[in-house]
């Protein structure tokens, strides 16, 4: 009887599951806070990706070392993150550039409206500034497909950042002598 083993998960289609995953729960808990208009607060909007995406990457080299002996490299681990940022950064975008032009297309002038308001809270804040800073959220802007693009550099920059950080704690490296 012929045995065969089972191929070890590489770490490109371990990011590609749940870069997808990671990417359409986001997808979800988006919605839920353009719903409810806590997008409009930053830290909570922030916050919510940040907490997804760092739960997709752990869960991410959870599977890949489960499928691994137990081990990952942290150049292993850093693969992983990059394609899980690549793929999230796309569906982020994607969802944002439909959700901004065909499911609310009032959505900018809420959130123009909202900033609008919370900065003419602050101090030493004239109304030059407050305009200027408006300025960036046009229509033509906030809708253009060019967002998408943004949104992906912006979205990789941070969360390989963060997953500079998850890799250091989630690598395990094969010992040499074995």
């Amino acid at each position: 009887m012929e045995t065969t083993a089972t191929p070890a998960v590489n770490p490109s289609s371990a990011a590609i599951r749940y870069g997808l995953v990671t990417g359409l729960i986001w997808i979800i808990v988006d919605f839920i806070l353009r719903l409810t208009e806590l997008s409009f607060k930053y830290s909570v909007y922030l916050g919510a990706a940040i907490i997804v995406y760092t739960l997709g990457t752990i869960l991410a080299h959870k599977f890949f070392k489960q499928n691994n002996g137990g081990f990952m490299t942290y150049k292993q681990g850093m693969l992983i993150v990059l394609v899980i940022s690549v793929i999230f950064g796309l569906l982020s975008g994607l969802f944002n550039y439909i959700y901004v032009n065909l499911v609310d297309p009032d959505y900018v002038i809420r959130m123009r409206a909202d900033m609008e308001a919370w900065m003419s809270t602050l101090p030493n804040v004239t109304e030059a500034q407050i305009d200027k800073s408006l300025a960036g959220m046009s229509d033509e802007k906030v809708k253009s497909p060019l967002q998408i693009v943004k949104g992906l550099a912006s979205n990789c920059v941070w969360e390989v950042f963060i997953g500079l950080i998850i890799t250091a704690f989630t690598k395990h490296n094969r010992p040499e002598f074995e």
